[in-house]
């Protein structure tokens, strides 16, 4: 083996031992840190509600018209996140003594964000405003909302409130059979007319369903026929 084969071999462990040596002077290489991530938007927050006692509550009475009712709404927690339907909800039913002619109200989670009183009023025809050229109203009722102490309140509904109705074989009658010509109306104080509601007809079980924002004045309204209008 030549001089210079055996210089090289001897010089090799002690190059990478002064190199080792000199990276333990200087420390570990430099890494520069990651940059953090913007801070994400804050998650959805849910909002308790206010269940007032009942011993707190002023009482409406029911109005005097027959099969009127009044009752205490009390709001249910909606939870922290969205919730994909169906939701949990109270279900408020009248007392009329036929069924086709009761009227329920279903009030989803989170629709109110406190006790409320309800009272429900079915009108005679006479007394509620009339419905356009060859509509005719079949039956009224008027939804009221009020607070705790017995104020009328002007409310609107965080989610929409169910309000099923049932048809009568007349109602039927009246529309030659096709309860598709059947729907369900709010009168406007405003603009002084009937407002159609996207109606859903349910045959199944006899009922009309419509989902409204705020209470006020409901009616069932059968439109003339398309054919001989």
């Amino acid at each position: 083996m030549s001089r210079w084969r055996i210089v090289a071999l001897a010089a090799w462990p002690v190059s990478l031992a002064v190199i080792g040596l000199v990276a333990g002077f200087l420390g570990a290489p430099r890494v520069d840190a990651q940059v953090s991530w913007p801070t994400p938007p804050p998650a959805p927050i849910g909002f308790f509600p206010e269940v007032i006692p009942a011993s707190e509550i002023t009482a409406v009475p029911a109005p005097g018209s027959p099969g009127s009712i009044a009752v205490q709404v009390d709001p249910i927690f909606a939870g922290p996140m969205p919730r994909i339907p169906p939701r949990a909800s109270t279900l408020i039913a009248t007392i009329e003594p036929d069924a086709a002619d009761r009227v329920t109200l279903h009030f989803d989670a989170g629709s109110i964000d406190r006790t409320i009183q309800l009272t429900y009023e079915p009108l005679r025809l006479g007394l509620v405003p009339v419905s356009g050229p060859g509509a005719q109203i079949q039956r009224a009722f008027r939804i009221q909302i009020y607070d705790h102490t017995g104020a009328p309140l002007d409310l609107s509904f965080r989610f929409p409130v169910r309000i099923v109705v049932g048809y009568r074989d007349s109602d039927r009658a009246y529309v030659s059979g096709d309860p598709a010509r059947l729907l369900l109306a709010r009168y406007d104080p405003v603009r002084e007319w009937w407002q159609p509601l996207v109606t859903t007809l349910r045959p199944a079980d006899g009922t009309l369903l419509a989902r409204v924002l705020e209470p006020g004045l409901f009616a069932v309204i059968a439109l003339p026929d398309p054919i001989s209008s």
